[in-house]
């Protein structure tokens, strides 16, 4: 059964797909939705046009500048959509950061590899490529446009997928740096390889954790038991063998898990590796922030917050602010503020309405409610301007309900006019 859901999980994504991409006759009735795009640009490195799917979080034009994002490479396309399905969950729920997933179309730049007698590969290379123009990219040229157009930061995960997997382990052993996390599924086979006859990735990545323990990263290695079962033993042989290696090694610096995923076959173990590759990265007990628990210890409700994400961007390396909105959730700023006015802590609600303000200058929910707590108050004058700008911004958006806001304003402008 949940093959079957998986299935139709990825049926509706690539319905989608086709709606984004124009696909769709104009005379269909159905209504676009924009979750991805797909952009371009000629590569010097490579002396070509390199595409690439791109998917960004739902309030990227709405939240201030302040806000990055790290970035997830994905080396397969065919699974875009559902990457990007499972990070704009995970992070709509506050288990991971908002994340930027970028497809890779054409990843032909895959390291030669022998596969040392692999049953899986019954061929003696993989590849007949020279990595390195690619990884000149992506240094010099994919990661600096991202940064510079869509607000990336340094925070990088590369994801591939059997064959190109390869490049992941490459990656990790060649290029420390480059990425801070590297999820290698359908890549148990792969460990057994390397770029010399004899030589293993197991050992090549065992070798890079022992010479560097103070390298931050983390790694996450798995193929599905329906590969590593009578046929190809050794697949299940090299996970583990891994496994026993790095052990020892695992450290607070270092993270890994290399294990032969149970009940799943070779493509099918993408959705389930990649949920939990994501959760060792990010740990839902870090993740996972109670606003009110936070706000009821004792201080400034908007200072532990505050402290609370500048110790989760020290680990990570990159700004992590709160979330001013979410869905249906209790755990965001805009239902926190109005949640200490309750409390008779008024002044903190309104500073935290305020922040939300400053994370999300192009929203006009949160002028409103800012408005509203400064209406409350009996700041009249605040209140105006705030709810001036909501409605401004309403107008400029063309959202509904401008008129509403309008409203509003005038009953407030009357009541500035008596005092």
């Amino acid at each position: 059964m949940k093959f079957y859901y998986l299935f139709l999980s990825i049926v509706l994504f690539n319905f989608h797909s086709l709606v984004l991409l124009g696909q769709v006759s104009q005379q269909d009735p159905l209504t676009p939705l924009s979750f991805a795009r797909q952009d371009s640009f000629y590569s010097e490195a490579l002396n070509e046009n390199r595409k690439m799917n791109i998917y960004l979080p739902e309030s990227f034009h709405e939240v201030s500048d302040d806000h990055t994002y790290p970035v997830l490479l994905l080396l397969e396309d065919e699974f875009f959509y559902m990457v990007s399905g499972v990070v704009k969950h995970l992070s709509s729920v506050e288990r991971m950061p908002e994340t930027i997933v970028v497809s890779i179309l054409d990843m032909s730049y895959v390291p030669t590899v022998h596969t040392n007698g692999s049953t899986f590969w019954p061929t003696e290379k993989l590849a007949d490529q020279n990595p390195d123009p690619f990884t000149k990219h992506l240094k010099e040229e994919l990661f600096p446009y991202l940064k510079s157009k869509y607000r990336a930061n340094d925070f990088r995960i590369i994801m591939g997928l059997s064959f190109t997997s390869v490049y992941v382990h490459h990656t990790f052993v060649n290029e420390p740096g480059l990425f801070d996390a590297h999820i290698a599924i359908a890549s148990g086979d792969i460990l057994g390889m390397g770029y010399k006859e004899g030589e293993r990735f197991i050992d090549l990545i065992a070798g890079e954790v022992k010479n560097h323990p103070g390298r931050k990263n983390y790694l996450y290695v798995t193929s599905a038991d329906g590969d590593g079962g009578g046929n190809s033993p050794e697949i299940g042989e090299n996970l583990m063998e891994l496994d026993s290696i790095l052990s020892p090694l695992e450290s607070e610096n270092f993270k890994y898990i290399s294990k032969l995923f149970p009940d799943e076959g070779h493509y099918d173990v993408a959705l389930p590796a990649l949920i939990e590759a994501l959760g060792m990265v990010f740990p839902k007990k870090e993740w996972f922030a109670r606003y009110r628990n936070i706000v009821n210890q004792p201080g400034n409700a908007m200072h532990n917050i505050d402290k609370y994400y500048e110790r989760l961007s020290k680990k990570y390396g990159f700004r992590i602010l709160p979330r001013a909105e979410r869905w249906n959730s209790g755990n965001r700023l805009s239902l926190i503020g109005p949640y200490l006015i309750k409390q008779k802590r008024v002044a903190e609600g309104i500073e935290i309405l305020e922040r939300c303000v400053e994370l999300r200058p192009n929203s006009p929910d949160s002028f409103y409610d800012l408005a509203k707590a400064y209406e409350n108050d009996n700041q009249i004058e605040k209140a105006v301007v705030t709810l001036s700008k909501a409605y401004e911004l309403s107008r400029q958006l063309k959202l509904p309900g401008s008129e509403q806001y309008l409203d509003h304003l005038e009953k407030l402008k009357k009541n500035a006019d008596k005092q």
